[in-house]
């Protein structure tokens, strides 16, 4: 083993050694199928409520609802609606949103992927304590794409998004609309989350040290707040707009008959042009707008769409990390690898099921060119910035060796400046970063080619262990403070997070 192999692993080492030796009895198999419940695929899925409005209120309030099996589990609703509203919107339009926290913790909406000033943006210096408001005013002056809307307050972000608040925010345009792309009936959002629960159907969500060093990770994947649904389809085209909302799972989505699809954008909106492959993996906070061809199934064929779990770390950690294990183990005693009941084989596999019903005729035609990207040239950077995600002995991961802290400026960026960020992964787990108040160009990853969907515009990027990857973006917002952060949200809330302020 190389020294700084051994080094990583010894900065893992040192928090594990401290809690139960069961550690040993670990498994490495992280990808195996999910437990479903005896109704399985036996209710329509549901989707978000719809707001296309300009001049709106999003109240957060407390509730309970059943979610899987026949306990009600404590949750978080915005304007009753559990997962929270989908927002429609379109280039050009001036917003007037309230967010009213009617929680019992202090909280504040971040826009993810949407560049707006920075007292807009949802810092956490700016979250608001219950029952107060706060007043988002901003224009939508970017490209048309799937992006979403999350809590973002200090060190409770995790619990918020895992408890219901979040949805997606879609931005429409001229350009977009022209290619008449599948809508309506024939556009699907998609959030799916991994959740842990009891056997009686309770929702849980309890940290302790090892969960906060790698993640909280569940047993059970939902699809819009839906344990295992079912969706009826005309043989035709469909658009999904997917996002992975998990709080530290990463998925690999593909369909139970390995047929393909085709990825036509990401984070920042469509692609040049589409792109057939059989699979996607998704980090947390990342998206995909796909098109899947149901026009070669026969009416009362089935084909359901599966999710396996790509967190790695060499095989041990998948193991350890798997359904509701030592690392989530809901009485906090961090005893037992594999935890109880349901949660030691539910990492993975189906989550939804398509049921052909009917034979249409179908007027789309898959495009053969999209848009026009235009990336800027990598010969005109400005700098490039080294950006270290290490791991502190007995804290968990960082960037650059700090943990946040509200005020400190970490990084000063030149406003109109051009960048080459540069993150170097030290520890042994990826990091799904994400970079406020801009988009940017993954430019390579020194551990192999870049995906289909990582040549778009991104604002959420995944470093793999040990792995070097380097961004391009330029800083056009608005001068101010603002905050890059791994998209684990255990990790995000336990700091590794950091300041920039464009000046």
């Amino acid at each position: 083993m190389k020294r700084k192999d051994f080094l990583r692993l010894a900065s893992i080492g040192t928090g594990i050694a401290t809690l139960s030796p069961s550690l040993l009895a670990c498994r490495s198999d992280g990808n195996t199928d999910l437990v479903l419940p005896d109704n399985a695929f036996s209710r329509p899925l549901a989707f978000p409520e719809k707001i296309r409005a300009t001049d709106f209120e999003l109240a957060a309030e407390t509730a309970r609802r059943k979610l899987a099996g026949d306990a009600a589990s404590d949750v978080y609703t915005l304007n009753g609606s559990l997962p929270s509203p989908t927002i429609r919107v379109k280039r050009g339009e001036s917003l007037a949103i309230d967010y009213q926290n009617r929680i019992d913790q202090e909280s504040i909406i971040h826009w993810h992927g949407l560049i707006v000033p920075p007292d807009m943006d949802g810092h956490p210096k700016d979250a608001v304590q219950p029952s107060q408001t706060y007043n988002y005013r901003f224009d939508i002056d970017q490209r048309a794409g799937t992006y979403w809307y999350h809590p973002h307050p200090d060190k409770l972000t995790g619990p918020q998004v895992y408890r219901g608040l979040g949805g997606l925010f879609i931005i429409e345009d001229e350009e977009e609309q022209a290619l008449n792309l599948p809508s309506g009936d024939y556009e699907l959002p998609l959030i799916v989350q991994e959740k842990r629960f009891s056997d009686s159907g309770e929702m849980t969500y309890s940290l302790n040290r090892m969960a906060r060093m790698m993640g909280f990770f569940g047993n059970t994947l939902l699809v819009n707040g839906m344990q295992a649904p079912y969706h009826e389809v005309s043989n035709r085209f469909y658009r999904l707009r997917l996002l992975n909302g998990s709080n530290a799972r990463i998925l690999d989505f593909s369909f139970s008959d390995n047929s393909s699809f085709y990825v036509i954008g990401s984070d920042g909106g469509l692609h040049d042009r589409p792109c057939e492959i059989s699979s996607i993996t998704l980090t947390p906070g990342e998206r995909a707008d796909l098109l899947v061809d149901f026009s070669s199934y026969s009416v009362g064929q089935e084909i359901r769409m599966t999710a396996e779990a790509r967190n790695g770390m060499g095989g041990m950690m998948d193991g350890m990390m798997v359904g509701g294990g030592m690392m989530n183990d809901e009485n906090n005693n961090e005893e037992g690898m594999m935890g109880d009941g349901m949660g030691s084989r539910n990492s993975g596999g189906a989550f939804l099921e398509f049921r052909v019903t009917n034979e249409e005729q179908d007027p789309f035609r898959l495009p053969q060119a999209l848009t026009e990207l235009s990336f800027p040239n990598e010969a005109d950077t400005d700098r490039t910035r080294r950006i270290d995600l290490t791991m502190e002995m007995m804290q968990g991961p960082a960037i650059n060796g700090k943990f946040f802290e509200m005020l400190r400026t970490d990084q000063k960026v030149q406003q109109g400046a051009l960048e080459i960020w540069e993150f170097n992964n030290g520890t042994m787990m990826p990091h799904p970063m994400h970079l406020h108040a801009t988009q940017f160009k993954m430019l390579d990853r020194s551990g192999g080619p870049l995906a289909p969907h990582e040549r778009g515009w991104k604002d959420t990027v995944r470093i793999d262990s040990g792995e070097t990857v380097r961004v391009l973006t330029k800083f056009d917002a608005e001068k101010g403070l603002y905050v890059f952060h791994c998209h684990n949200l255990e990790h995000e809330d336990n700091g590794m997070m950091a300041n920039f302020e464009i000046v």
